[in-house]
């Protein structure tokens, strides 16, 4: 809920004066605001937990998820394939993507931006890309670059109040 609205058209006019792409991440790992990265195929991994009934009774659940694998552009040297396993889980098949599938990454300003942070374009006050989605040949997919400038403007708006109220 926005409760300054004049604060809220600054933050909202500060990111979209920013000139924003879309691109494919590189071998250096340098890539736009918004990065397409290409889906190879997902990883079938298997994991267990272990759980108590409410008669205290230790059970086992076994359970399958897929993890997406993408073309690796992070510049670490081995242009390759990466997903994240984890220590318990165990890969038991790959299934290939469709054509021209890509994971959609979009960088994300550090935790705790200012509005005059935003407005002076420096890559060192950025962190992590988030992932926005995936986009499929021939499938509507949403404005990546107006879905990510939402989030930053909901996130500078926060801090922005944050730092309002907190002097």
């Amino acid at each position: 809920m926005v409760q300054n609205e004049q604060l809220y058209d600054k933050i909202k006019e500060a990111v979209n004066a920013i000139p924003m792409k879309i691109g494919f991440e590189n071998i250096d790992g340098i890539s736009e605001y918004v990065t397409k990265r290409v889906l190879v195929g997902y990883a079938l991994v298997q994991y267990t937990v272990q759980e108590k009934d409410l008669g205290n009774r230790e059970f086992t659940k076994v359970f399958v998820k897929s993890n997406p694998v993408y073309q690796d552009g992070s510049g670490s040297g081995i242009y390759g394939v990466d997903t994240y396993i984890g220590n318990e889980e165990t890969v038991i098949g790959i299934v290939p993507a469709t054509g021209s599938t890509y994971g959609i990454f979009g960088l994300m300003p550090l935790d705790d931006i200012s509005l005059e942070q935003v407005a002076s374009l420096s890559f060192s006050h950025f962190g992590k890309d988030k992932f926005l989605g995936f986009e499929y040949e021939g499938v509507e997919h949403p404005n990546w670059i107006s879905m990510l400038r939402e989030k930053w403007i909901e996130k500078v708006y926060d801090n922005e109040k944050d730092r309002e109220l907190w002097g």
